[in-house]
């Protein structure tokens, strides 16, 4: 018994020592399992929330940015490219009128439509209102002017789209705003498009995107404020304070836009801790999203508590092996929680790297599509592209306006056999059966080989088709027009036959002087050949006759960038000497450098030799002309002498100082006087005109009367007048001061109105006139005489030029009246002016100057 006892309580000190291992072994396992579970359920939420977090800020971010692109796709509409009723903003109103630019109050209530913005705006580039929506709005703007916003500034200056952060409207009422600028082709200011989000519409848009996961959210903007809060009975004027605190001292860690950082923190209290995950948006502002920890531990306690349980019971069932077999398992599993930790975080790190690969890869492919885009709309070029059944898969906006083609031809999927039935029958193939020339080219596309040709279109145009099979079935075909790069081509030909065929020398030398190129013209002048001078120096045709200095002066006129002319006497290969007048210049390249020089001579070796003769010809007529002029001055004053000695005696017979004469006599001594005073007005004039081409007219300058010489002249052969029955009126001030030579004047008039006397019929009237401004008078002598023809205009102030020499009565005088009259008024710094009409009569003007 005392042994079965001893053995017995052996077994109950075992069992109770295995309950008491297993007991405690229970409490400290569940109690361990229980704090481990917690713990790990914390870790996994924060890290799947997180994620979540992520998810959700990219879905904010993806809304603001769609509200960005909506703004910046009405704003580049080319309704927004400019502001038509500026001046019909009124400050009273804060912008337009309402009936005013209609068309784009149509867009913006387009845009409103979805309710995502509360108002927009146009501002002008100098931030001054030129329009809200709805214009309920406008007209209760507190600010017209919004060019001291900072988003204003920043849209301005960088011409991209800004997202503000939150401010007071200029309707009073706290919002966010998002700026899209509108600028020219030049990159010029237009307006400003922006959509204003009123925080508590910001608020209803931020709820939306806030999932069960998480109680309560918050929005702070880059300066740090509220601008939109939800959960938990919070709101934007009074968020919860230990999350707005935490979400700022989120701001200050510059984390990565787009990734969420888990954080804990406590409540001011101290008395509950709150997990929160923080994300930067691409805006600037950061998405706090949070929910306190013992919200989630209270989910998960039962399904813990029925774990501890489950372990409790495995082992009591497992005492024998009590605390070691629970401590193994315990250790098992704590490595297999390890394990699957590591390999959950394993995966998670590849799912993201993954999604950032593949957000990266759809990035670099939506921009390079754009930057495609952007290419194949602003190249020369028009590209189609046709696939394999030779239907349009796209095409640029310059193929449509090469081809002059209606939208309906530009739309995906239209016939390349439509399009080549357009062009034929619009005769750009030419004459000729349409279908028939549609078929030709089909049978060439349907080869899908490579193919170029040039045709000329019924407008003059040329085009040149470039056409590509693709890789994976159809063909891509370029049309460029070469209309004017045809027309330089033949430009350059027609120069280049100018230059060949030119009757003067060109040559063509490099920057150092050395020729490259000379035409045939310099080959037929100098005897040397193109291979003989090519690389020489233009020096070799020096004669060793034209001085250095010419040459000197060459070289630096034209190193400087100017061009020389001037003349040269050079030697032929054959040694013989001539003439050339030569022009070089510089030909620069687009940035100013000289790339060579190009001289044009002409061989003047014949013109020389005739300017050599012409001068000694010259010389010889103007010896000539000087012998003759005072050949006839001498003659002139020889006859004068007994002239007036014959005049003198005529007097005394005429006054019958000798006695009384026959009544028939008086006739005769009359016609003796008339001819001898008639001569010698002829040696007068004669005398004149011999003075003047000798220099010896002298002319004396004082203050004079024109009025009163004009009178003077007039009252002088008033009697011829009278006699031949001919009117003369005088047309002039009572008085005409000028300062000129009153003799030389008095002569102009005299001989002016003698000739109209002479040349007007009895019954005729003449004229004189006096008029002037700015400094000079005019003389006008007008007649109703026979006339002058028109071709003998040019030379009637010609020595001894008449109307018509072989019916001249020689009363008329011998045709040296105008020619005195103009010399002389050309003495006096003055011109004369003729107007004559045969049988209508002739207008003589005398143009004088104030002389010093």
């Amino acid at each position: 018994m005392s042994a079965g006892e001893g053995r017995l309580g052996l077994r109950v000190r075992i069992a109770v020592a295995i309950a008491a291992t297993c007991l405690v072994s229970i409490i400290v396992v569940v109690g361990y399992l229980r704090h481990a579970l917690e713990r790990q359920a914390v870790a996994q939420w924060g890290r799947e929330r997180g994620q979540v977090a992520a998810a959700l800020a990219a879905g904010f971010d993806r809304s603001i940015e769609e509200m960005t692109s909506d703004l910046r796709f009405v704003a580049g509409l080319p309704v927004m490219a400019e502001l038509p009723d500026l001046e019909r903003v009124d400050r009273g109103l804060n912008g337009i009128p309402a009936d005013a630019d209609s068309a784009k109050r149509r867009i913006l209530d387009s845009l409103l439509e979805d309710e995502r913005f509360s108002v927009l705006f146009v501002l002008q580039p100098n931030g001054d209102h030129y329009l809200s929506h709805p214009f309920a709005v406008q007209r209760l703007l507190r600010r017209f002017n919004l060019a001291d916003r900072s988003y204003f500034q920043e849209a301005a200056r960088t011409g991209r789209p800004t997202v503000s952060d939150a401010f007071v409207g200029a309707d009073g009422v706290p919002a966010v705003a998002i700026d899209v600028p509108r600028l020219d082709d030049q990159g010029n200011l237009i307006l400003h498009l922006g959509g204003v989000i009123h925080l508590p519409k910001l608020t209803e848009i931020f709820a939306s995107t806030i999932l069960p996961p998480f109680d309560m959210g918050m929005l702070v903007d880059r300066q740090g404020t509220v601008i939109a809060a939800s959960g938990r009975g919070q709101t934007v004027e009074s968020p919860d304070q230990a999350l707005a605190t935490a979400a700022k001292a989120f701001m200050d860690s510059a984390a990565a836009p787009g990734r969420a950082v888990v954080r804990n923190y406590f409540t001011p209290a101290g008395n509950e801790e709150v997990v929160a995950s923080f994300v930067r948006l691409h805006t600037g502002w950061t998405v706090a999203l949070a929910r306190p920890r013992s919200s989630f531990v209270d989910e998960i306690t039962s399904e813990v508590t029925r774990i501890s349980a489950m372990v409790g019971a495995l082992l009591l069932v497992v005492s024998s092996i009590g605390f070691a077999i629970a401590h193994h398992i315990a250790g098992r599993w704590e490595g297999a929680q390890r394990a699957l930790a590591a390999a959950h975080g394993e995966l998670e790190t590849r799912v993201r790297e993954r999604t950032a690969d593949l957000d990266s890869s759809r990035r670099e492919l939506s921009a390079k599509s754009r930057t495609l885009e952007t290419i194949l709309e602003n190249i020369s070029q028009g590209v189609s592209v046709y696939d394999d059944d030779l239907r349009l898969v796209a095409c640029n906006r310059r193929f449509a306006e090469l081809l002059r083609l209606p939208p309906e031809m530009t739309v995906p999927g239209t016939s390349l056999e439509d399009y080549l039935r357009l062009n034929a029958r619009r005769g750009d193939y030419g004459p000729g059966d349409p279908e028939a020339q549609v078929a030709e080219r089909m049978a060439l596309a349907r080869s899908f080989q490579p193919h170029r040709f040039q045709r000329q279109r019924t407008d003059g145009s040329a085009l040149e088709v470039i056409g590509n099979p693709l890789p994976g079935g159809g063909f891509v075909a370029t049309h460029t027009d070469i209309t004017e790069s045809k027309r330089a081509e033949e430009a350059l030909r027609t120069l280049s036959r100018a230059v060949e065929q030119s009757p003067v020398s060109v040559v063509i030398t490099d920057p150092r002087g050395n020729i490259d190129y000379v035409n045939p013209k310099f080959v037929q002048v100098c005897g040397y050949t193109l291979d003989e001078v090519r690389g020489l120096n233009p020096r070799l045709l020096k004669s060793g006759l034209t001085p250095d200095s010419v040459y000197a002066e060459l070289w630096r006129t034209i190193s400087a960038g100017g061009t020389w002319e001037g003349e040269m006497q050079n030697r032929r290969k054959s040694g013989e000497l001539f003439w050339e007048r030569a022009s070089i210049s510089p030909i620069r390249s687009p940035d100013g450098a000289i790339l060579h020089f190009l001289a044009v001579k002409e061989d003047i070796t014949a013109r020389k030799a005739a300017e050599d003769a012409l001068v000694t010809a010259l010389q010889a007529a103007e010896d000539a002309n000087r012998a003759k002029t005072v050949f006839l001055s001498h003659m002139s004053h020889e006859l004068r002498t007994p002239l007036t000695a014959v005049l003198g005696y005529t007097e005394i017979m005429t006054s019958e100082m000798a006695g009384p004469m026959p009544p028939y006599h008086a006739e005769f001594i009359a016609a003796i006087g008339d001819s001898g005073r008639h001569l010698l007005s002829i040696i007068d004039e004669v005398l004149d005109i011999s003075r003047i081409e000798l220099g010896s007219y002298r002319i004396s300058v004082a203050p004079c009367d024109l009025a009163a010489i004009a009178r003077e002249c007039a009252g002088m052969l008033r009697p011829q007048c009278i006699a031949k029955d001919i009117g003369l009126e005088m047309e002039m001030a009572e008085s005409v001061p000028l300062v000129t030579d009153s003799r030389a004047v008095r002569q102009i008039v005299i001989n002016l109105l003698g000739n109209a006397i002479k040349y007007t019929e009895a019954g005729g009237r003449i004229s004189v006139r006096l008029d002037g401004d700015a400094g000079e008078t005019r003389i006008t002598v007008e007649d109703t005489g026979c006339g002058i023809p028109a071709d003998k205009l040019s030379r009637i102030f010609e020595p001894f030029q008449r109307v018509d020499p072989l019916r001249a009565d020689p009363a008329r005088g011998v045709g040296l009246g105008l020619a005195i009259c103009r010399r002389i008024a050309e003495l006096l710094g003055g011109s004369v002016a003729i107007q004559s009409e045969p049988g209508r009569g002739t207008t003589v003007t005398v143009t004088l100057p104030e002389m010093s």
